[in-house]
């Protein structure tokens, strides 16, 4: 009969022995928010959606932070990691099940250098350039080859700790990634990919790109992806089962997602807004959207998990003369009245030359008029109509977390109409609203 106890002292024994052992590569991947679901798994050794048997390995994340302070706090961990490699993965990349063995194979006949596989702009071409001469251009990126770049993402990269060290200590107060944008009026954007590419450069470290790693970069939110067209999803493993690949038709809608998901206080999308102008797009703002997502609207809203900018409307500094549009559904009427013409009049600056303001918000003076004519149930739910939806739920833990707000001003058509000509708006209409809302309500449209 075995003994129990012995057995359990040498599982222990093992257990013990595994943590002395580092990982030989550390995957690392930057998230906007951790509470979502990445793509693929990496963390642990059970249900991963990579081949690493037979390598030690490690996970580390961060979620919440600027992509370029995030990506700078990872390759400081993996400098103390004790690993020989870093990957990156991006948490809407899908690699290839055998990906990382196919690139640790490269990187190992190719030492100091650092290895990418093959991810595309989504609805777009490859994120591989290659310099001839003076010109950059885009290579052909058919599987079976072996590419030196001139500038990829880093959404897909293995890099040898031993030249993340090097360049720490060539330069130790010089970040290994950084972002840019309107650099002293006249650099006008640097991505962290650039910079980190540049610092390769510099020092001579070749990059190099595996094409049989070819990967899908994913939409998490619908599955829809942009890859190789020779892909083939057997070969895939995933926690959001892909559905099919983007195309131009979807361009808008992935154009909008790139916004989405921002953590609270980052300044990025000032960039998406840039982006946007630069392609010549439409830029409407759904403020204080809460859970509603309007096609082709920036969603504006610090107590939504799904709007494309986590901002307080107070605090939001948006770039002068950008939107075409800014509609506002029934946020109005819970700003205080004393400060609603400052807002109105940033909302203004933010509008370009004949840009449009459409504010929906309840009719006081009709609301009111309902009152006095109900009783029982109808004149309750009128009440609510005027302060506030169940406003005799509010709490103070409700208040604090923006649910259930309570009406801070209200407004007829007139004296809405006689706010927003004061702060500068002109070819004023008052029409019916287009949304569903209880009670009585009308609708603003308004000129800059």
């Amino acid at each position: 009969m075995y003994n129990r106890d012995k057995i359990i002292a040498t599982m222990q024994e093992i257990y013990d022995e595994s943590k002395t052992i580092a990982p030989y590569v550390l995957i690392a991947q930057p998230r906007r928010n951790l509470e979502e679901t990445a793509a693929q798994n990496f963390d642990g050794y059970d249900g991963l959606h990579i081949d690493l048997m037979g390598f030690s390995h490690g996970f580390v994340h961060i979620g919440g932070e600027k992509v370029d302070v995030a990506r700078n706090y990872l390759i400081e961990q993996a400098l103390t990691s004790g690993a020989k490699y870093m990957l990156f993965i991006g948490e809407d990349t899908v690699l290839p099940y055998d990906g990382f063995k196919v690139l640790h194979e490269t990187a190992e006949a190719n030492p100091d250098a650092v290895v990418t596989g093959v991810y595309y702009i989504k609805c777009s071409d490859a994120m591989i350039m290659v310099r001839n001469k003076d010109w950059i251009t885009i290579p052909n990126v058919d599987p079976g080859q072996l590419i030196e770049a001139w500038q990829t993402g880093m959404d897909v990269m293995m890099i040898p700790i031993s030249v993340l060290q090097a360049m720490k200590d060539e330069a130790p107060d010089l970040p290994f990634t950084c972002i840019g944008n309107n650099i002293n009026d006249e650099i006008p954007f640097i991505g962290e990919d650039n910079f980190f590419v540049h610092r390769l450069h510099k020092r001579g470290t070749k990059l190099l790109v595996n094409t049989d790693v070819q990967c899908l970069h994913m939409d998490l939110a619908s599955g829809l992806y942009t890859a190789h067209p020779s892909v083939d999803l057997k070969n895939y493993y995933t926690n959001i089962k892909p559905t099919r690949p983007l195309t131009l038709d979807d361009k808008e809608f992935i154009d909008r997602r790139w916004a989405d998901r921002l953590p609270e206080g980052t300044g990025s999308y000032k960039s998406v807004i840039a982006k946007l102008l630069e392609e010549g797009q439409p830029i409407k703002f759904n403020m204080g959207c809460g859970r509603d997502r309007l096609p082709g609207y920036l969603g504006v809203d610090m107590h939504s998990d799904t709007a494309d900018i986590k901002q307080d409307i107070m605090k939001l500094d948006l770039p002068e003369h950008c939107a075409d549009e800014i509609f506002a559904s029934h946020l109005i009427e819970h700003i205080p009245q004393h400060r609603a013409p400052s807002v109105l009049e940033k909302w203004l600056n933010t509008l370009k030359e004949g840009g449009m303001l459409v504010l929906e918000t309840p009719d006081l003076a009709g609301l009111c008029k309902d009152y006095l004519e109900q009783d029982g149930a109808d004149q309750h739910m009128t009440a609510m109509c005027i302060y506030g939806a169940h406003v005799d739920r509010i709490t103070p833990e409700t208040q604090e977390k923006g649910a259930l707000s309570p009406h801070l001003w209200g407004y007829t058509p007139k004296s809405l109409a006689d706010l927003c000509t004061a702060v500068g708006f002109k070819d004023i209409k008052i029409l019916p609203v287009t949304g569903q809302h209880p009670g009585k309500n009308f609708r603003l449209e308004a000129v800059k």
